[in-house]
C-alpha cells in the first residue's frame, strides 16, 4: 500500500511540474501498451536518471512496473525506500541468474518489468550496446516486449522537453535453442538483444542510433 502511495505522489508532482510549464514532457504510442492483466517487458534507451520518473509517470496506472536496478541502490541509504518501489536488484558486470528468474516470475504472474538494455546511462543519447538477459526474461515469463524510447532535452530535468514514445509489443522467437531453458546457442542470444535494441532505434531519430547505426540501416532495408 504504501508504495502505491509513493508512487502516485511522485507522478502526481511530475503531473503538476508539468502543468507549471517547469518542464514539458509528454507521452506518444500509450494505446500500444497491452492490456493488464497480461505481463510484459518494457524495454528503454538510457539517458538521465529521470528518464525512471518520466517512465512512471508516462505508464498509466494500471502499469505500474517493477524495474531492473544495480544492487548498490538497494544496498544504499534509502535500499528500503526502493525496494517498496518493486526495484529488482541486479548483480552488474556479470550474469545474475536470480535477478533474471525474478523478473521472468515478475512477468510471467502479471507484472510489468522495465529494463535498460544499455545496462548504464549513454548521457549523449547515442545508443549503446545492448547486453543479454532482457529476451531470457521475456522467453521464460512468455510475455511480449515493449520497445519504447526517450527523446528531447538530454541532460536537465527542469524546463526539460522530453517524450516517451511507445511502440507496438512482439513475442521475441528463437530460432535455435530451447527458449524455456538455458539451452540457447549465444549467437542466438546475441541475434536477440540486437532486434530488441534495433526496434527501440526504430523509435528514435537516427542521429542517436550510435552503436546500431550500420544494423539499423540493414535492418531497415531488409523490412
Amino acid at each position: 500500500m504504501l508504495s502505491i502511495i509513493n508512487f502516485v505522489a511522485i507522478t502526481s508532482f511530475i503531473e503538476l511540474c508539468n502543468k507549471l510549464r517547469l518542464i514539458t514532457w509528454s507521452v506518444r504510442g500509450a494505446e500500444n501498451l497491452p492490456i493488464r492483466p497480461q505481463g510484459m517487458v518494457l524495454v528503454c534507451n538510457h539517458i538521465q536518471w529521470h528518464d525512471i520518473p518520466l517512465i512512471g509517470w508516462g505508464l498509466p496506472l494500471s502499469h505500474r512496473p517493477w524495474w531492473l536496478a544495480k544492487v548498490e541502490i538497494v544496498n544504499s541509504l534509502f535500499g528500503k525506500w526502493f525496494t517498496m518501489m518493486q526495484v529488482i536488484p541486479v548483480k552488474r558486470g556479470q550474469r545474475d541468474i536470480q535477478a533474471i528468474d525474478h523478473a521472468a516470475d515478475c512477468a510471467r504472474n502479471g507484472g510489468i518489468v522495465v529494463i535498460f538494455p544499455e545496462g548504464t546511462r549513454n548521457h549523449d543519447g547515442q545508443m549503446l550496446q545492448g547486453r543479454g538477459g532482457t529476451a531470457r526474461i521475456a522467453l521464460r515469463g512468455g510475455v511480449p516486449i515493449v520497445p519504447m524510447a526517450i527523446v528531447g532535452t538530454q541532460r536537465k530535468f527542469w524546463f526539460s522537453k522530453r517524450q516517451l514514445i511507445i511502440g507496438k509489443p512482439y513475442y521475441p522467437e528463437v530460432r535455435e535453442g530451447d527458449p524455456t531453458s538455458e539451452k540457447i546457442p549465444a549467437s542466438e542470444m546475441s541475434r536477440l538483444t540486437d532486434e530488441i535494441m534495433l526496434k527501440m532505434c526504430e523509435l528514435l531519430p537516427p542521429e542517436y542510433h550510435g552503436h546500431y547505426r550500420e544494423k539499423m540501416q540493414s535492418y531497415q532495408q531488409g523490412t
